[in-house]
């Protein structure tokens, strides 16, 4: 008999759980629903008056609520009370990813890129399953672009100022192949070639290497085409815009047979002189060996001892499908031109050629998050949230190995060198924090830096 008592308590129980949480969903049908359908001012007013149940909006721990109206405010472009709210949501729950994209949405429109800067480096502690995750790192990246663009600006104009006895010996970049192929439509090789080179190389310690977006900002400004690489001066002063010590360059040809002949050469800025001239040659799928052959090549000449991790991490290969490989590439000259729409097909291209190429998959996603944002259905994200999770998946377990690297190395980063191993991950890690992370607040209240993650549950 008090078996029968105990489990009609516990089924009573259960039915009061169900109807207070039925009760709880159902105060924000309304105001979700005024917000998906683009009425933002009546779905603020219900927002506000949901988070004032517990007395006022700024003392609520309505995380929903405050979510939503913190939503509304930014589509009602009232971005400084969107991003005080945004501030009480991460006082609440240090890893909210809504919060975190719209402080950088909002700091963004209050023109604080810098600070939006360092908002969006909150990526790095979220679950790559997080579906803010791509949109946040997609505007991290696209804020780096823009320095990248301000910094080649620059660099033209200062060139005269520029002294290359003080750039480091271990600085190198690496130039578009030029493609003496008669047909244009292989010219985007050379960038699919340079992206893979300039990831093999970041995985040396010793190595500081440039991006290749800065290389296209300082193309663009410059007014060059690809055959303006080859001129005997522009090679030298590349190096010396892009403040790199060593140049990677060379060329490339398909003969008939699908026969590829690359030409690559290793070059001392400072000496301008060629210190390493080779040739490999090989059937067109080959290049995935000849792209590690450079690479190793280029590293020996520099005279740097590697790891058995760092050769291994350099062995292994982003792909081996040619088409994968021809796709991706085109995908970076349509991505390069802001062509969002082109380059997604591009990147789906090269994903079903090689479901494993993590260099597309990745340009994907964020060829797609910046898709959204600029065609603003970044607001329907919301609905799809959900408390984030902490998978123990690479990046998290890297995390705090990063942030020390990070705090080691800011004295010594320039903007466009990747710092080792894990600069592809991400481009947080070409940021000094010393240089580029100060700003003023005025009246803004500073956001507590990132905080350290939460310990991955042991395995039950």
């Amino acid at each position: 008999m008090k078996g029968l008592i105990v489990k009609v308590r516990r089924f009573i129980s259960l039915i009061i759980c169900l109807v207070l949480i039925g009760c709880s969903s159902g105060r924000y049908m309304v105001a979700d629903r005024y917000l998906k359908q683009y009425d933002y001012q009546n779905a603020l007013e219900e927002y506000i008056r949901i988070a004032n149940m517990s007395g006022s909006i700024s003392m609520s721990r309505d995380v929903r609520a405050l979510t939503g109206a913190m939503i509304a405010y930014y589509k009602l472009s009232n971005y400084k009370k969107s991003f005080a709210v945004s501030k009480h949501i991460l006082s609440i729950d240090k890893y909210n990813s809504s919060a975190i994209f719209y402080a950088g949405m909002n700091l963004e429109m209050l023109n604080k890129q810098t600070l939006a800067k360092k908002v969006y480096r909150y990526y790095t502690a979220l679950s790559r399953y997080d579906p803010y995750y791509k949109l946040i790192k997609a505007q991290f990246n696209k804020l780096i672009q823009n320095e990248m663009e301000k910094r080649a600006q620059l660099a033209i104009k200062m060139e005269k100022n520029i002294n290359m006895d003080q750039i480091a010996g271990n600085t190198i970049a690496v130039l578009y192949f030029l493609n003496v192929v008669d047909d244009p439509d292989w010219n985007s090789l050379s960038k699919g070639l340079a992206e893979m080179l300039i990831t093999d190389l970041s995985q040396v310690n010793n190595l500081k290497v440039l991006e290749r977006i800065y290389l296209q900002k300082l193309i663009e400004e410059m007014q060059l085409g690809m055959s303006g690489l080859t001129d005997e001066s522009t090679v030298p002063r590349m190096g010396r815009l892009m403040k790199a010590r060593n140049l990677i360059n060379g060329a490339f040809t398909i003969k008939p047979g699908q026969n590829l002949v690359i030409t690559s050469s290793l070059f001392d800025v400072v000496s301008s002189t060629n210190v390493q001239t080779a040739e490999f040659s090989g059937d067109i799928n080959n290049i995935f060996q000849i792209e590690k052959d450079i690479v190793f090549a280029a590293i020996d000449q520099l005279g740097i001892q590697l790891s058995d991790e760092e050769k291994k991490k350099i062995g292994k290969y982003a792909t081996r499908n040619f088409d994968a490989l021809k796709a991706f590439s085109q995908g970076l000259d349509h991505y390069d031109m802001g062509n969002y729409a082109s380059a997604m097909i591009d990147f789906q291209e090269a994903i079903k050629f090689d479901p494993n190429f993590m260099l597309a998959l990745d340009m994907f996603d964020i060829t797609n998050a910046l898709e959204s944002i600029e065609q603003g259905t970044f607001v329907a994200m919301h609905f799809e949230m959900t408390k984030p999770t902490f998978a123990a998946d690479a990046g998290m377990m890297n995390l705090m190995s990063t942030q020390y690297r990070l705090n080691q190395i800011s004295q010594n980063l320039d903007l466009g060198y990747l710092p080792g191993n894990d600069s592809r991950n991400g481009a947080s890690e070409i940021i000094s924090q010393d240089r580029f992370l100060r700003e003023d607040w005025r009246n803004l209240e500073p956001l507590q830096p990132p905080p350290s993650p939460p310990p991955v549950p042991p395995n039950n």
